[in-house]
């Protein structure tokens, strides 16, 4: 994109700081990385300008689930759908035996407790049709919210044929009104990203509070 330069005039103490907040428009952008450079202009005789190197990733697939619960949208401005069944062409979880459920307690750990409060328990999976291929970063939260004790809620997390979580125990891990957040990178090849939830024999159902599937043109 072209150049754009913006002065904003500002007076600090010795010592003194001050946060700067850059907001990027993508409209119109194509998908891919874009460098830029943020110049901050001082009147110190050792270093005038300070250059701070800025990334711009724009994806060319971004959709964020709120799975149980409503539409969201969290302090970022970020929306997360609300949860829906699989039509082909489109995202969604399946398996006709799934259910939601949720809480009005608080959730340690988070300040998106609503993502936390909803969840989807027992979906085969979660599907996401006419993907460009490429490399992925699968955001996937849980938390607990019923009383449970650890090793009662076992399930492997699955995307695109590789395991993310094996044997995974929420209660074990962070103890239950908790989030329990995991962030992966996969690649997908086949147009469709496929994230399932695999029961394990003899323990309570899996389940899934939110998802975040992102496009990663920079990996």
């Amino acid at each position: 994109p072209a150049e754009t330069m913006t002065r904003i005039a500002s007076a600090l103490a010795p010592g003194g700081s001050q946060t700067l907040q850059l907001t990027i428009n993508t409209a119109g952008l194509a998908p891919g990385v874009y460098p830029a450079t943020l110049a901050i202009q001082t009147n110190s005789g050792r270093q005038p300008t300070i250059q701070v190197p800025v990334t711009l990733v724009v994806p060319a697939y971004y959709q964020a689930v709120n799975a149980g619960g409503n539409a969201y949208t969290d302090p970022n401005g970020d929306l997360w759908s609300a949860d829906k069944k699989h039509t082909a062409g489109t995202w969604g979880y399946t398996g006709n035996s799934s259910s939601a459920h949720s809480t009005n307690k608080a959730i340690a750990g988070t300040t998106d407790d609503i993502l936390f409060q909803n969840l989807r328990r027992d979906p085969v999976d979660y599907r996401f049709d006419n993907v460009p291929n490429g490399v992925y970063e699968i955001d996937v939260r849980f938390a607990e919210i019923e009383k449970r004790k650890p090793n009662t809620r076992l399930f492997d997390v699955i995307a695109e044929n590789t395991m993310l979580l094996p044997a995974h125990d929420i209660a074990g891990e962070v103890g239950t009104f908790t989030a329990d957040q995991h962030v992966f990178f996969v690649t997908v090849t086949d147009g469709q990203l496929n994230l399932r939830f695999i029961e394990r024999r003899g323990f309570n159902k899996p389940i899934v509070n939110a998802i975040l599937v992102r496009h990663r043109p920079d990996r």
